[in-house]
């Protein structure tokens, strides 16, 4: 395994995620407006931290790099084309727990949309998270993520 194995099951209202920045402290946060424990916890360099469920379920999710060092490209749109359903962490990413994975954050900010590539691999399936958020998939890897602010 070299990236972060997910799998994706039904959608649920625990794995709603919408963004939110937040300027004093130069984070972003894709959260669950279900409030529940974080038992298990996952990262990407320290910059992309996941925050996961009892149930695998992801929670809550931070990207440690503030929008001034994120790439602006106006060729970034919104994707179509998602399907509904939470991400559920594997057991084997869980117990890694630390990865070093490429990470680019780029933004369209004409748009409010910013998007977070995780690893080298293209994805090619698309997971709705909520309507402002969908989760990027390369196989069984989680490959990132489209928000909109």
């Amino acid at each position: 395994m070299t990236g972060l194995s997910v799998i994706v099951q039904r959608a649920t209202q625990a794995g709603r995620l919408y963004p939110r920045y937040d300027v004093e402290a130069a984070i972003l946060s894709l959260e669950s407006a279900n409030v529940r424990p974080w038992p298990y916890g996952v990262d990407v360099d320290g910059r992309l931290v996941f925050d996961i469920d009892r149930e695998r379920v992801l929670a809550n999710c931070d990207l440690h790099i503030g929008k001034d060092r994120w790439r602006v490209s106006r060729e970034i749109e919104w994707p179509h084309g998602a399907e509904p359903g939470d991400i559920v962490f594997s057991n084997a990413t869980l117990l890694r727990k630390s990865f070093s994975l490429p990470l680019m954050v780029t933004s369209n900010p004409d748009e409010g949309i910013v998007c977070i590539e995780i690893g080298e691999s293209k994805h090619d399936r698309l997971i709705e998270l909520s309507d402002r958020c969908i989760a990027l998939l390369a196989n069984a890897e989680l490959a990132g993520f489209v928000s909109q602010l």
